[in-house]
């Protein structure tokens, strides 16, 4: 099911997601007015972290996969929320077809019921 909802979210998006944890950071700071406080609060980290993470330079430390997992569902999450809203109501409103296509197959015992190759 994870699948057919990430595909659903593909076909919704207009734009594509910030390409990099930077760009991603601060489209999350600016949905938090710049308040690395609340953003940590939103990630689950300390505020010094956030802080460390946006701080450009040499000194700058870039956060680790499992941080960068969460930034990257929290920004999916929250990108372009209007338009996600109104296509999935024109979606609901016209109905939504999904095309799938399967092939089953197996084998048996020759001369059994389920033998493909027998009557």
């Amino acid at each position: 099911m994870g699948e057919i909802n990430d595909g659903l979210e593909r076909a919704l998006r207009t734009r594509p997601l910030p390409g990099s944890v930077t760009a991603r950071l601060g489209f999350l700071l600016r949905l938090e007015k710049g308040s690395t406080k609340r953003l940590a609060g939103v990630l689950g980290v300390s505020q010094r972290t956030v802080q460390r993470w946006v701080t450009p330079g040499p000194g700058r430390r870039p956060p680790g996969a499992v941080q960068r997992r969460v930034i990257e569902d929290v920004v999916r999450a929250r990108w372009q929320p209007r338009i996600r809203e109104r296509l999935r109501v024109r979606a609901e409103e016209r109905g939504l077809s999904v095309h799938a296509r399967a092939r089953f197959g197996f084998a048996s015992a020759a001369g059994s019921s389920d033998d493909p190759a027998g009557g």
